[in-house]
């Protein structure tokens, strides 16, 4: 009796093995495009941070455009495209061995827990952080107050409509110099939420957060300034003018200066009554 069920054990995985070798290459491959994220990753950056962005900023552009865009990016046609490239640079025999791995256990496992994982590679080097934080603290304390307060900003008074400018020119420091588009890119009608709060070395900060067409719009906003500033007008005050370093996705802004309690709470009472 043990030994049929062995034999039929035995049966069963070689017929599984077996059912597995024989499924279509375009099968394995979109199978490992899916189970590694590519797909999405990829759909994403087109599509939610391309695309959507794109559509927002330019309204008026003709319907046509955009649906002989939207055509070429659908599920199936990035699949597609997806595929060729991992048939280009993929051996049958390499493509084996990637789906193998993908269907694996000890794979669907680390996908599930990657939250999980991450989040105890982040407890294993907070320390960093905390000597890092330490380190600023002290070298702040060794700069005199009056030339610490020289590199903050400070507010300039405008006669422009409250929101986020480009800046036209190259200067990145010298507000007064600073070149601003005539209309602004962004509205603060297109803030969702304002928060104000103090950050590290307890200065006073301003968290705010964009609605979902502010959002598109600053990330279009930031990617065509990379490496300028962007100027904040708020209550006919140049209130900031971050550099930016990357495309900001998240919608997500923090504004630092020379602010006192009461320009801040002006500012946080202005931007949340729009």
């Amino acid at each position: 009796m043990m030994k049929k069920i062995f034999y039929l054990f035995c049966l069963l995985i070689f017929g599984l093995a077996f059912s597995q070798n024989q499924l279509p290459q375009n099968q394995k491959i979109d199978s490992i495009i899916i189970g590694n994220q590519t797909f999405e990753a990829y759909k994403a950056s087109l599509v939610d941070y391309g695309i959507k962005p794109m559509k927002v900023a330019y309204p008026n552009a003709p319907k046509e455009f955009w649906d002989d865009i939207d055509s070429k990016l659908t599920d199936t046609e990035i699949l597609n495209q997806i595929r060729e490239v991992y048939k280009e640079n993929f051996t049958e025999k390499e493509i084996n061995e990637l789906y193998t791995f993908i269907i694996s256990p000890s794979y669907k496992k680390s996908i599930t827990n990657y939250s999980m994982i991450q989040e105890g590679i982040s407890k294993k080097f907070f320390w960093i952080g905390e000597e890092l934080s330490k380190m600023e603290q002290k070298e702040s304390q060794k700069i005199s107050q009056p030339n610490l307060e020289s590199k903050d900003f400070t507010p300039v008074k405008t006669n422009l409509q409250d929101g986020f400018y480009e800046v036209l020119n190259d200067e990145k420091v010298d507000v007064s110099k600073m070149k601003l588009s005539k209309k602004p890119s962004i509205l603060l009608k297109n803030i969702s939420d304002t928060k104000e709060n103090l950050d590290d070395l307890n200065n006073l900060i301003i968290n705010l957060e964009f609605d979902e067409e502010g959002s598109a719009l600053f990330h279009l906003l930031s990617y065509r300034n990379i490496g300028k500033p962007i100027a904040i007008v708020v209550n006919k005050k140049i209130i900031s003018a971050p550099v930016v370093m990357e495309p900001i996705k998240d919608g997500k802004l923090r504004i630092s200066g020379k602010f006192s309690a009461q320009e801040v709470k002006e500012i946080t009472d202005k931007l949340n009554l729009k």
